[in-house]
């Protein structure tokens, strides 16, 4: 559940300078900002085996790989994320620092207070992103993950992958792992 920080109507200049001095960070959404719930152990460890991952098979291709602190904008809409882990090919610049708007792949590690906010409103907003093909949400009490592949036609297809030796193939991005590689 989501949990908004104050009353206050923020603008996206203000949120940027808020989050710069915030003991915590805030998702930011239409003006509001949420703050982030803490992360269990396994959560990070599983992001971290993921940025891991993604940047030993990625970042020879032209990809940056980000975890945790830069965000994400939300395409045609005045919200700001902080998955857990994406990948780009997104030009670094001056202006893009801090949020990048052209993920090609997202993962989010569910917790309690995430699960619904993930699977539920990240989708519908992680999809409308164009330059977006993958996402992944990791189940981090049970080997399970959900990926949202984008295809051809713009529809998006999902599989569910639950057992150790089971390969996820990303192909477009021409990476294939298996799920042992991602639980602790």
């Amino acid at each position: 559940m989501r949990t908004v920080t104050s009353d206050k109507i923020y603008t996206v200049q203000e949120y940027i300078q808020h989050e710069w001095s915030a003991p915590a960070r805030s998702e930011f959404i239409n003006g509001q900002l949420f703050k982030m719930p803490g992360e269990k152990d396994i959560n990070n460890e599983i992001a971290g085996n993921l940025y891991i991952l993604f940047s030993t098979l990625l970042k020879t291709l032209g990809y940056f790989i980000y975890s945790h602190d830069v965000k994400v904008k939300i395409f045609g809409e005045n919200k700001y994320y902080y998955p857990d882990v994406f990948v780009t090919k997104e030009v670094k610049t001056k202006d893009n620092q801090y949020i990048k708007s052209e993920p090609v792949l997202i993962v989010e590690v569910v917790s309690e207070t995430s699960q619904v906010t993930d699977y539920v409103d990240k989708y519908i907003d992680y999809t409308k992103i164009p330059s977006l093909k993958y996402y992944l949400i990791v189940e981090p009490e049970t080997t399970l993950i959900t990926c949202y592949l984008r295809g051809e036609n713009g529809e998006w297809h999902t599989t569910k992958y639950t057992k150790p030796e089971d390969q996820i193939k990303l192909e477009s991005l021409e990476v294939v792992f298996q799920l042992n590689q991602v639980y602790p």
